[in-house]
Parts: structure tokens; sequence; C-alpha cells
């Protein structure tokens, strides 16, 4: 019997320091890992993690620890993978499940980041990240008053991060409330002042309210904070030697012969070999009219060329953004030279930049150079920008037929009296459509003599598709003139009644999306016909894009001013109206 109970002694003893050297491992391990992960040596801190979840893998904090290593290496589906086996293993920390969201958003899995949020918050109200990540995903999913409560409360919980009030503010933005994104902006900039793409949102959401003043303020500090008294060049270190890369075209660098490739190897007299790129940066940056001399190793010469360049005011690549929409600002002020003067500068720091194209492209067509502009403009397919500036310019030089086609596809929801500056684009070009609808009411009157009133509609239906407010009023009035005349006139033409057809089944299956298209296509065929107007409007309603709902259904009223459901349409009206003014 004691022989037993010697062994089995011998055996517990084995156990019990068996468990206390596992346990010491896990947490030397565990310690390491948090070490490395400090110290931002992700590798090595997951090679840690892992050993410790071998020791213990029962342990979820591990596994957590493991997830967020993954995370801070940008290795999101793996961090995804750890985080939840931590969860399985049973923790329930809200911090884990707001990691979790802001991974999920990182692999635009919206809605499984709405879950991993939604359960942060559940666990710990307080977590303003988990707040954040929600919202983040509301927006993507169009969930917009969802994001709006839950950037509000991101702050309320954490009034003091820049980011926040941001992306808060870039959702107003996208909404079309430019005030209330510029008072968000404001915030963000109030917090880091110097902080380039926070002034730059600023600016741009003063822009689209038409505050230029305001705007070019806010440009002039923004790209303050990215020039720099330099030669223009970009320079890297290869092979412990100094190669110039590129010279910026125009730069003092150019103009005083630098060209890339050339090695350098002396800065003011200093040899330069094995020199870091913070010592080329104080070496080059300087007071503008100041010199700096460059020695120069070159391939095609013997010798080492000397050469000395006057410092000038140099901008970053990343300037040519704001830049080019100063260059809008101040076109819309009057101040057109230096609008094309800002134009040339972005385009010449970032020709592929979109809006050094529109900016470019904008000056062209204020210079009347409307070839170059049109050359320019063409380039960009989706651009509602671009669209009005091209059509403009083909009206100024009279191609009618090539404004109208250009401007009747830029679909209805692009075009917003909020955004001041595009709506007064989108007023210069009507203005220069007025000789082009003079000419179809003209035509139409002289067919309408002679009976031939199918035709008189087709011109009156070109003339309504680029006509403004007051326009339209006139070219109404004829049609409803026209139509009195025979109510056979008031039919589908076939091309129209195909795309009505169309729009009538995806309404009934529901995809309103693809429908309203279908509509557009029936309004562009047969602009005079009062009903397509009525349908489209409905369709809008249900996508709720009251504003254009609003729009379709006054043009069916002033088509059909007697309808027999003259007084619902009016009622649906008031009804958007309300429901614009809630918000919805």
């Amino acid at each position: 019997m004691m022989k037993h109970l010697k062994y089995f002694f011998v055996i517990a003893i084995a156990i019990i320091v068996s468990g206390c050297a596992t346990d010491i491992y896990t947490r030397t391990y565990h310690q390491s890992g948090v070490a490395y992960r400090v110290a931002g040596n992700y590798d090595a801190a997951i090679e840690q993690f892992k050993k410790a979840i071998e020791q213990d893998p029962n342990d979820p904090n591990n596994y957590d620890w493991l997830g967020l290593s993954y995370q801070e290496k940008s290795q999101y589906k793996d961090a995804v993978v750890w985080y939840q086996k931590a969860i399985a293993k049973g923790l329930t920390n809200s911090p884990t499940f707001s990691r979790l969201a802001q991974c999920y958003n990182k692999l635009n899995q919206y809605d499984d980041a709405i879950l991993a949020g939604r359960r942060a918050i559940e666990l710990d109200f307080t977590n303003e990240v988990a707040h954040f990540e929600l919202a983040c995903a509301f927006f993507k999913t169009k969930q917009y008053k969802n994001a709006n409560k839950a950037y509000k409360k991101a702050i309320e919980l954490d009034p003091k991060d820049p980011t926040y009030y941001n992306r808060w503010g870039y959702l107003l933005f996208r909404s079309g409330d430019y005030a209330g994104a510029a008072e968000q902006y404001k915030k963000a900039v109030s917090l880091r002042p110097n902080n380039t793409i926070y002034l730059s949102n600023l600016a741009y959401a003063y822009c689209n309210q038409g505050k230029y003043d305001d705007a070019l303020d806010a440009f002039d500090k923004t790209i303050s904070l990215m020039s720099f008294g330099g030669i223009g060049a970009e320079i890297q270190i290869v092979e412990n030697y100094l190669v110039v890369t590129s010279v910026f075209d125009p730069s003092p660098a150019k103009r005083a012969g630098i060209k890339a490739g050339d090695k350098i190897s002396k800065i003011d007299g200093k040899r330069t070999k094995k020199w870091k790129l913070n010592d080329v940066i104080s070496a080059i940056k300087g007071q503008e009219g100041t010199k700096v001399v460059f020695s120069i190793k070159r391939k095609d010469t013997k010798k080492n060329l000397e050469i000395a360049v006057i410092r000038e005011k140099v901008f970053l690549k990343e300037a040519s953004s704001d830049i080019s929409l100063r260059s809008y600002s101040l076109r819309h002020i009057g101040k057109k030279q230096e609008s094309l003067k800002d134009a040339k500068q972005a385009y010449s720091l970032d020709s592929s930049y979109v809006w050094a194209q529109l900016a470019l492209g904008a000056a062209y067509l204020d210079q009347g150079q409307y070839d170059e502009a049109i050359k320019l403009l063409s380039q960009m397919k989706d651009n509602v920008y671009a669209r009005i500036f091209e059509a403009t310019a083909h009206a100024k030089k009279g191609d009618f037929n090539k404004a109208v086609e250009i401007y009747t596809a830029i679909p209805e929801e692009k075009l917003s009296p909020k955004n001041v500056p595009l709506w007064s684009d989108r007023t210069v070009l009507l203005e220069a459509f007025k000789p082009f609808i003079a000419s179809k009411v003209q035509n139409a009157s002289s067919l309408k003599v002679q009976g031939r009133y199918k035709e008189a509609l087709n011109e009156l239906g070109n003339a309504l598709k680029v006509s403004d407010d007051q326009e339209s009023k006139k070219v109404f009035s004829e049609i409803s003139a026209i139509m009195e005349t025979d109510p056979k006139l008031s039919e589908l033409p076939e091309e129209a009644r195909k795309y009505a057809l169309r729009g009538d089944v995806l309404t009934k299956q529901g995809k309103f999306e693809e429908a309203a298209k279908q509509y557009r296509k029936a309004v562009r065929a047969a602009p005079y016909i009062a009903k397509l107007y009525f349908n489209t409007a409905m369709i809008y309603g249900e996508l709720k894009r009251f504003s254009q709902a609003i729009r379709n259904m006054k043009t069916y009223l002033n088509l059909a001013p007697e309808a027999p459901n003259a007084r619902a349409a009016k009622d649906q009206i008031y009804k958007w109206e309300f429901m614009m003014e809630k918000g919805e």
C-alpha cells in the first residue's frame, strides 16, 4: 500500500510541476508577444502568441492579441480568423468586437461589421470606437439615418477625435448637406489646424455652398502647407548614392539643367555618400531666392558638373488637388486669368488627376479655346462636371446636336441646386442653348401651321430637353396648344412605349433603380408626353429621391394641368416636400 502511495505522490508532483511550467511558458510567450507588438515587431509578436496558444489553447486572450497583431499588419482576413477563435473560446470583450467590426469594414463586409459593432455596443455602450465603426458600415450600406446617429454618438463619447468629425462631414457632404459638412470639417480643423485633408475638405464644402471667399482662404492655407522653398526634383538613395529620379516641369532644377539619372556627389561642397533622406531634405530645402550648389556625375560627361540652383516655392504633387479646386473657385468669382494659371500649375503637378483635368478644361472653356477644352474633357466619360463643360463648349461652337446629346445623357440625380457652382455651370450651359430653343420653337410654329403636329411636337420636345424653368413655361404652352387639337397625339411613340413598358415590368418587380433608367430613356424619346413624367416621379418617390420626384411631377402638371389626377399629383408633391423636411 505504501509503495502505491509513493508512486501516487511522485505522479501528482510531476503533474503540478508540469502545470506550473506550462503556465510559466504561456505567460513568458504572452509577455514577449506583447513587448514585440508594442515595439512594432508584429511578425515576432505573432510567433510568440502562437507559441502561447500551443501551451494553453483554452486562453482566449492570446487569440485576441494574435488577431490584433495581424490587424496592425493590415492582414484583416487573418485578424478576423483569430478574433473569431477568441470569441469562440468565450471572450466577451467589447474592444475585441469593435476591432472585429473595423476589420470587416476594411474587408467591405459591412453586414458583418454591423453585427460585430452592435455586439460591442451591447457589451459596452460607451465604446466610441464601436459606434464609429458601426457608423462607417451604415454609411456604406446607405443606412444614412443610422449612420448619422452613430457618428453623433461616437463624437459625444469622444469629442476630441478629429477623425469622427471628418467622417461625419463626409457623410453630410455626400448627402448634399454642404453646410452641415462644413460645420463638422471646421471642428476637425480646430483640433488639427495643419491637417491638409481636413482643410481641403472644409474648402470644398465651402465651394459647393458658393462661399468662394471662405473656400479660397481654406485652399490657400492647405496649399501653403504643401509648398516649400526648394528646387523641384525628386531624389532617392540608390546604393548609398543620391540619384535624381525625376525633375518637375517647370521647376528651378529644370531651368538650371538638372536631369533625371544625375548622381549627386556633393551639395554645397559636402559629400553626400551614405546620407539619409532627412539629410537630403534639410540640405535642399531653404529660403526662396537662396542658392544651392550640386556636384553632379552624369553618364555622358567625364568631369563632375557644378550646377547652381536658386530655390523657389515648390509644391508637392499632392497639392494638385487643392490648386485645381482653387482654380474652380476663382473662375466662379470672375478671376479667369488667375484660374487659368492655377489650372496649368495643377495640371503640371499631376496631369492624371481628374480635378486638374477639369480645372484646365474649364479654363480653356473660359478662354474660348473650345477645341482644346473638348479634347481634354471628352476623356472623362462618367464625370458630371466634364459633361457640363464639354456640352457648353459644343454649344458655344454652335454644335447644338452634340451638346444636347451630352447634356441629356447626364443622370438627373447628378444635378442639384444644392451644389451651387455646378448648378451655376448648368445655368451657363442652358443660356448657351437659347438660340437652339428659339429655332426649335420657330420650326414647331411653322409645322403647326402646316398641320404637321407630330413633327411640331418633336421639335418642341427637343427644346424642352434643354430649357430652363422660364423657357420651359413657353414650351409647355406650345405643347398644350398642339395637344388640344388631337387627343391621339398623346399616344406614346413606339420607342418611348418600349422603354415605358420595360419600366413598368421592373417597377412591378420592385427594381426601381433600373425602372427609373428605362423611364428616363422613354422621356428622352418623347419629352412632350405628360404621363411619362408622372410615372417617373412615382418611381423616384419609391427611391426616396424626393427632389427629382417633385421636379418630374411638376413637369407632369405643367404638361397636363387639367388631368383627372391633377389634385392627387399636387397632394403627392406636398407629401414629398414634408418627407424632405423630415430628412427621410
